[in-house]
């Protein structure tokens, strides 16, 4: 019992107290030994109490590690499962965009097969076989109409166009492993202007679902666009939902930087295009990349696709279009046709440019001075209103969409349009000391020597059939294309605002339609060119005679043309073109001289270096030699 009390009393001595009697017991021991003995002690007692340190501070860190695995281990688990959960989700994106894309593909598929349908049907019921059985159902033949079938092939084969074949041999030809040649067969269609627009934009289709196949979503996506663009109707998905919106729920895409990028309504059939085409091309050739966005405005046909010229340039590579859904780069922006900033679509892709400019290829008005106000002489009273946009909300429109920016006219006469009757309605936009004029590629326009003499004189002239684009008094136009002996007058593009006005086609004229013929194959069969518009209509530049001038033609012009072309052409009158014509035809070398200073004013004006010496300054990266000073044309 009492070693039990004695166990218990010590058991009950805190390890403080122990301590304070172990260092009081040191203490005394130190105080009451030699002096050796005590710094002996004292060293042995610091030792003691350094290992204690070291001691507790080991187990306190093997302490602290064991914990921190602990919660290493619990953060791994924590990580594992959330991987799964992210990785599952991941799936289930995919699997879910597929399945839209999927279906939005089949949807466009449908809508195109039924265009084509449609198509066939209404050439068919033109032509008296309609599909239409004798009850009226669709696709229900009547007797005598099967038995015609069976000995003659099908209707539909027989009703198809050359491009609708061609476009069934192409896939055909992927079908049956010939890729290479299929995939070349089916970007040919998908730029032929003489395809309907369902075609061209089945072509495209079929090249999307070809590179989606092939593991190349990007290339899919890039025809996908130009499909909708080829044929906007055609193209559509039976859903309604357009292609802007599905292509939301697509993964983005990496910024792409090109070095130019060009926005424009590319629809468009007349000068614009052309002007685009020229920039495009010469901006590929030099090596530069170029990205077209499509802005079609608003008060334009919808339906209506991309201009085929246009898509006959994308190589996918150095030239493509911006699909909406993409965010790009690029040195500098160029919107080409102001009404876009007048009504700014909703749905654009993002566009970082380090330079931005808009180039104003159309005045404000139409008319400046004699009949501006809708009242001149033979002003018609269902003419067009007299503003082609306006300058406010143009600004408005343009500096919300692309900010700090820059207006180029287009020439001279755009310039002193702006100056003299908009300047107040800038708000402050800059106006650039140098005009941004069109182009040419001289070498490819120009002919190699003027067309063999036959005893007639042939003159021309082409534009867009477009009430402004003629003289409205009859006396003006019949003075500017004479009906003289051997004298003809042929015109690409159309007649009727002028059959309108001389009350019929004079029997000299010949008249060929839109695009029936090749601008370049229809100037090189020309004498002479001669361009009169109506009075007041202001021709913002002129790139019907500058194709004239570049071919290797005398062309005649109003004197108003002068600040824009110079030298380059002749001006007169509409009633002294007989006399000048009649000069240059007399005379071999009078004829050659002014073909040669047309070449050399074009080649110092409006030449691919000119544009990419513009381009340089404005901090495209040119190569050098490229900008070099073209070349002085000896004349005589």
């Amino acid at each position: 019992m009492r070693n039990v009390v004695v166990v218990m009393s010590l058991s009950s001595i805190s390890l403080k107290q122990v301590v304070s009697v172990a260092v009081v017991a040191v203490t005394a021991a130190v105080a009451l030994s030699p002096p050796r003995l005590a710094l002996a002690l004292v060293f042995a007692g610091l030792s003691v109490l350094a290992l204690a340190v070291a001691f507790a501070v080991d187990r306190e860190r093997r302490t602290l590690a064991e914990k921190m695995e602990e919660v290493r281990v619990q953060l791994d688990e924590m990580a594992y499962d959330r991987r799964d959960e992210v990785g599952a989700a991941r799936d289930r994106d995919v699997r879910v965009r597929q399945a839209i894309q999927e279906a939005a593909d089949a949807c466009a598929d449908r809508a195109v097969e039924g265009w084509a349908r449609y198509e066939r049907q209404a050439r068919r019921s033109a032509h008296g076989t309609s599909e239409a059985g004798a009850d009226g159902r669709p696709g229900e033949r009547s007797s005598r109409g099967s038995h015609r079938s069976a000995g003659r092939g099908s209707d539909t084969e027989a009703t198809r166009t050359p491009a609708e074949r061609h476009l069934s041999e192409a896939q055909d030809l992927l079908w049956n492993g010939y890729s290479s040649l299929g995939l070349e067969r089916l970007r040919g269609l998908g730029a032929d202007h003489e395809a309907t627009p369902a075609v061209r934009a089945e072509a495209h289709k079929t090249l999307s679902n070809w590179h989606r196949a092939t593991g190349q979503p990007d290339s899919a996506r890039d025809h996908a666009h130009l499909a909708d663009l080829a044929a906007p109707r055609a193209a559509r998905g039976a859903s309604g939902v357009p292609s802007l919106l599905t292509a939301r729920i697509r993964a983005p895409r990496a910024a792409r930087h090109f070095d130019v990028v060009l926005m424009s309504d590319f629809r468009l059939p007349g000068g614009s295009t052309g002007s685009n085409l020229q920039e495009i091309t010469a901006q590929r050739d030099a090596g530069l990349t170029t990205g077209l966005v499509h802005h079609p405005v608003l008060r334009a046909d919808q339906s209506r696709g991309v201009n085929p010229r246009i898509l006959a340039t994308v190589d996918n590579d150095r030239v493509r279009f911006v699909a909406p859904d993409e965010r790009v780069t690029c040195d500098l922006l160029v919107v080409r046709f102001p009404l876009i900033g007048q009504h700014p679509m909703d749905v654009l892709p993002s566009v970082e440019a380090a330079r931005r400019i808009v180039v104003l290829n159309q005045t404000p008005n139409r008319r400046y001075g004699v009949g501006a106000d809708g009242a001149g002489r033979g002003v018609r009273e269902d003419a067009a209103p007299n503003e082609a946009w306006n300058v406010a909300r143009c600004v408005e429109g343009f500096t919300s969409m692309l900010g700090e920016h820059t207006w180029y006219p287009i020439s001279p006469r755009v310039r002193e349009a702006m100056v003299l009757h908009h300047a107040s309605e800038m708000a402050g936009v800059p106006l650039a000391d140098e005009d941004w004029t069109n182009i040419i590629d001289l070498d490819a326009w120009r002919r190699g020597g003027r067309r063999n003499p036959d005893g007639r004189v042939l003159l021309g002239r082409h534009s867009r059939d477009d009430r402004d684009k003629w003289p409205e008094d009859p006396a003006v136009l019949a003075a500017a294309y004479p009906a003289l002996p051997g004298w003809e007058t042929h015109v690409l593009g159309g007649t009727t605002h002028a059959e309108r006005t001389l009350g019929g086609l004079p029997e000299h004229w010949t008249g060929h339609p839109f695009d029936s013929v090749g601008v370049r194959e229809f100037l090189h069969g020309l004498d002479a060119y001669v361009y009169f518009t109506g009075q007041g209509y202001l021709e913002s530049f002129g790139r019907a005679p500058l194709e004239a001038v570049a071919v290797g033609l005398p062309t005649v012009l109003p004197h108003s043309f002068a600040p824009v072309f110079g030298d380059a052409a002749l001006y007169a009158e509409p009633e002294g073109v007989s006399a000048e014509v009649e000069a240059l035809m007399g005379d071999e070398e009078r004829y050659a001289r002014q073909v040669r200073t047309g070449h050399e004013v074009l080649r110092e004006r409006f030449s691919r270096q000119t544009h990419l010496r513009r381009l340089a300054e404005l901090g495209v990266r040119v190569p050098a030699e490229l900008v070099e000073s073209p070349r002085a044309l000896l004349v005589p």
